[in-house]
This record gives C-alpha cells, sequence and structure tokens, in this order.
C-alpha cells in the first residue's frame, strides 16, 4: 500500500517529505529548471515516505542541487562589479527565501534521517 506520509519516520524525515512535496510543487509552477528539479523533489519525498531508498538518494540530491544553484546564484550576484547598496539589501531579503530549501536539504540530510533510511529503507 502507497502513503504519502510516514508518521513512524523520525521527525526530521518526516519534515523533509513534507517540505519536498511543498518545494516540489512550487518548483514545477515555476517551470524551466525548477520543473526538473520539482519532479525530483515531489518523486524523491513520495519515495521517501514509502521507505524506498531510492526515493531518499532522490530527494537528498535534488534538494542539496537546489541549495548549490541558489548559493551559485547569490556569489555570482554579489561578485558582480555593477552591484551598489540599495541592490544588496533586496538581495538579503531575496537570501530569506533560500531558508526553506535548506531547511529541506538540512532535514534530509540530517544524521537521524540518515540513520534511519540506512537501516529501515529497501
Amino acid at each position: 500500500m502507497q502513503q504519502w506520509f510516514n508518521p513512524s519516520h523520525p521527525q526530521t524525515l518526516q519534515a523533509a517529505v513534507i517540505l519536498g512535496y511543498f518545494a516540489g510543487v512550487f518548483s514545477v509552477l515555476g517551470g524551466g529548471l525548477g520543473l526538473l528539479l520539482g519532479i525530483g523533489l515531489f518523486a524523491g519525498a513520495f519515495g521517501s515516505a514509502n521507505n524506498k531508498k531510492w526515493g531518499y538518494v532522490l530527494l537528498a540530491v535534488t534538494s542539496s542541487l537546489r541549495v548549490l544553484l541558489i548559493v551559485l546564484f547569490l556569489v555570482g550576484v554579489v561578485t558582480s562589479p555593477t552591484v551598489d547598496a540599495r541592490f544588496l539589501i533586496d538581495l538579503l531579503q531575496i537570501a530569506n527565501l533560500a531558508v526553506f530549501p535548506m531547511a529541506l536539504a538540512a532535514a534530509t540530510l540530517h544524521p537521524h534521517s540518515r540513520e534511519y533510511q540506512r537501516v529501515w529503507f529497501e
């Protein structure tokens, strides 16, 4: 029987599954590269909820890739020679949006989540 959420998982993995679903849906709505990442996040969350190793790996890889892309974008903008102080303030507000992808990656890669999937996932 397939399930969307598994309450027997540790709290960190439960958070990763929920954030994976939300991030997947919003990434798909954004289109472009976000479409591929969104499908990976959503499928990874569903696989993790059903105790599948491929789901956990897919969720970990796509969430980490998403954070990496955000960091590369922010570094590229900050190191640009045409950046002024007002733009940096706006950039900090944009960086606040990166908190959720980072929380997803942290919950997925947390030692409790990794250990649980290593022992219990098929």
